[in-house]
């Protein structure tokens, strides 16, 4: 429980920088977008590349580990986009960035001293492939939904002409690619580009939660209680749960591997919806206030789940 809480209070720390920075007009107005647009293009990608492009061929190919993680999450994504859809009539853009904040689990910056502190550095490896996993699967997907949105009025061939253009440029999906594409081909880059990914990408994880604060201070959460409520349940109850049953009964692990899908799944939402929210200007409060509110609650839940797995 000690280490966990080492490592939660920390992100509540930068958090709460960005929102008395907020609060006592420290910073402009826009200084939340300058520092979402900085990490979004920027400290993001290079922690991607840096950090796929390193992962050993044969974890990353750990198809029991990766069927498992990502079908628990297929199926928190379809009950997240099924409420939102029928229960609160959003449209797909909406609808797609709730299935990111149902399923897109802060792994890096918790999940990994999380395992590291329970399991050793054996937790790396599971821990990286849901980076990638969450990188892969979500960030694309809910981008091919956002671009399907915007661009569905036109005909068939400029749909799909807009959602590639999209995904071109998109950093985060590039990032990923290349990181994968590196990694494959067994690439290692020279120590100053190594170093310099490191540090830019180790920008990352603050400047996102300090600009998560920056808005909360401007933001009031009064009408989303709900919302956030069903978000929690789904990403810290509902997910975790799914990634049990399916390597039980689906997807057998060794007991390590178990507890670490378990774990990862149980993480709450990461910085990254928020990066999303706030490029696509969707859902910022609600993905703002989700990070806040499923980090707070995951001190209960994760402390669970670890006590529940780690023996």
């Amino acid at each position: 429980m000690e280490v966990f809480i080492s490592n939660v209070i920390p992100v509540f720390a930068l958090i709460a920088c960005g929102f008395f920075a907020g609060k006592f007009k420290l910073f402009g107005k826009k200084s939340s977008e300058v520092l979402n647009q900085f990490v979004y293009y920027f400290s993001l990608p290079a922690l991607l590349i840096h950090s796929i492009s390193v992962a050993p061929i044969s974890d990353i190919l750990n198809e029991n580990f990766i069927l498992a993680y990502s079908l628990g999450m297929v199926i928190v994504w379809f009950v997240s986009s099924l409420i939102s859809k029928f229960l609160y009539r959003d449209n797909l853009e909406i609808t797609a960035l709730q299935g990111v904040n149902a399923t897109y689990g802060n792994t890096g910056y918790l999940g990994i001293p999380l395992g590291v502190s329970v399991f050793g550095s054996a937790a790396l490896v599971p821990a990286s492939i849901t980076i990638a996993v969450n990188a892969f699967l979500i960030i694309p997907f809910a981008a091919i939904l956002i671009e399907f949105s915007r661009n569905r009025s036109k005909d068939f061939n400029h749909v799909i002409l807009g959602i590639f253009r999209a995904l071109l440029i998109n950093p985060l999906v590039l990032s990923v690619l290349i990181g994968l594409i590196l990694c494959f081909n067994d690439v290692r880059f020279p120590n100053a580009v190594d170093n310099f990914l490191s540090i830019l990408g180790a920008a990352a994880g603050p400047c996102a939660l300090i600009a998560i604060g920056l808005f909360v201070s401007n933001i009031p959460i009064k009408g989303i209680f709900v919302r956030l409520g069903v978000t929690s349940i789904l990403k810290l109850i509902l997910f975790p749960f799914a990634v049990w049953v399916l390597v039980e009964l689906f997807f057998p692990l060794s007991q390590m591997w178990v507890a670490m899908a378990i774990i990862m799944a149980g993480t709450p939402l990461g910085a990254t919806a928020f990066v999303v929210a706030q490029k696509y200007n969707i859902g910022v409060s609600e993905s703002s206030a989700s990070i806040v509110v499923t980090t707070a609650i995951s001190l209960i839940t994760l402390s669970i789940l670890v006590t529940l797995f780690s023996g």
